[in-house]
């Protein structure tokens, strides 16, 4: 029998064995092209193991957890990214804008949910952002092989929307840029803040001190002439030459009252010489001008007696809350705006506040009180309704 009609044998593992690695599937390529070089391998195995169980599962994405926007910008991830922060923005309004205002809870709810809601914003895109870019990956896929005859056009197509370094840079210099300006803001506001104040409390010492003195004079000036005129020791035209000047001729008619027993029992001992009931003669032709000025306007009105104008100079200088009654402290505030903040929402609700400036051995400080009340009952009632707004309120009797 010949060789070339003997039957050739072949190995099975000649037959079997392939002549080169097999090439990654069109899925595997289609999702490196959509990935970019950015944890490729990571995020292939993640996308297998999807496509095996048929559906996305919960896993840990540290960057979309930490760096939520940046990471959903980086990967082109703009409806998700949209949906997050309205999402965000919608409940922060909804329970801190109108639920705390309506339901009033105390400060202690209010940090907890603050840190509930801080949690959930980094919790939840940490956990579901693998099924989030697996999903919208699947999406860009399929329009690229509608858009596009073979594999290669529509991978062409995939990289323009995948991440790279250069994008990755980019938004690291805008995140180093805001946090810049950021704490530039924190540094420079409190600045002109703590300026503003100095201001403030250098010009309010001036107003103080002389507002009460020129709601004061007038009453100290009258009974000043009013003295002189019964010691005999001041001519009378001088409260003739400062009604002409003042609107109101009241100090013209003290010097012709004769003395009270109240304003004997004040003015201090007279010499016997010199003690008398009748006004100097010097002083006559006054009352001569006196009585021919006012035919041309109004009587004077009756002049107060010297006992009388000390009184009215108190009554002048008189302190806000020295009055007598039931009065509630509210705060003791060592910077004046959470002072006036404090009391303006006191103000907006019906409260009767008012402030009060105290020297300490730690500084100035600012007391803020409610009143004054009539009643305990009163007052009571008002410290409960203060309490509500989440303020101190201690009712004392003054």
């Amino acid at each position: 029998m010949p060789e070339s009609a003997m039957p050739t044998h072949q190995e099975p593992a000649d037959i079997l064995q392939p002549s080169a690695a097999p090439a990654d599937s069109a899925i595997t390529t289609l999702y490196r092209a959509a990935l970019g070089p950015m944890a490729t391998e990571r995020y292939l195995s993640r996308f297998a193991h999807f496509d095996h169980l048929g559906r996305t599962r919960p896993g840990w994405n540290t960057a979309a957890s930490l760096f939520t926007l940046s990471w959903m910008a980086l990967r082109y991830l703009w409806g998700p990214a949209l949906i997050y922060v309205a999402a965000a923005e919608g409940l922060a309004l909804l329970v801190f804008g109108v639920g705390r205002a309506q339901l009033q809870w105390p400060d202690a709810v209010h940090w907890g949910l603050i840190a509930v809601f801080g949690l959930l914003a980094f919790l939840l895109p940490g956990l579901f952002g693998d099924a989030i870019l697996h999903t919208e990956i699947r999406k860009r896929i399929a329009r690229a092989l509608a858009a596009t005859r073979t594999i290669p056009e529509a991978c062409t197509l995939l990289e323009r929307q995948a991440g790279s370094f250069r994008r990755l840079y980019g938004l690291a210099g805008i995140n180093l840029l805001l946090l810049a300006a950021a704490i530039a803001a924190y540094v420079v506001v409190p600045a002109e803040d703590d300026s503003d104040r100095r201001a403030t409390h250098t010009a309010s010492p001036a107003i103080v001190a002389t507002a009460p003195a020129s709601e004061a004079a007038p009453a100290m000036v009258s009974a000043s002439a009013a003295q002189a005129a019964n010691d005999g020791d001041a001519p009378a035209p001088a409260p003739a030459a400062s009604d002409e000047a003042a609107p109101a001729p009241a100090p013209a008619a003290a010097a012709w009252t004769p003395p009270s027993d109240a304003s004997r029992a004040v003015a201090p001992p007279r010499p016997a010489s010199s003690a008398t009931t009748s006004p100097p003669a010097g002083a006559l032709p006054s009352s001569a001008g006196s009585a021919s000025r006012s035919k041309q306007r109004p009587p004077p009105r009756q002049a107060q007696s010297p006992a009388a104008a000390p009184s009215a100079a108190s009554a002048a200088l008189a302190v806000v809350g020295s009055t007598p009654g039931y009065y509630i402290n509210v705060g003791l505030f060592a910077e004046e705006p959470n002072a006036r903040k404090t009391q303006a929402r006191l103000l907006n609700e019906g409260f009767p506040a008012f402030r009060q400036t105290l020297k300490t051995a730690k500084g100035p400080r600012i007391r803020v009180r409610v009143g004054p009340y009539a009643s305990a009952k009163e007052a009571r009632a008002a410290a409960a309704r203060i309490r509500s707004l989440q303020f101190e309120a201690v009712v004392f009797r003054q």
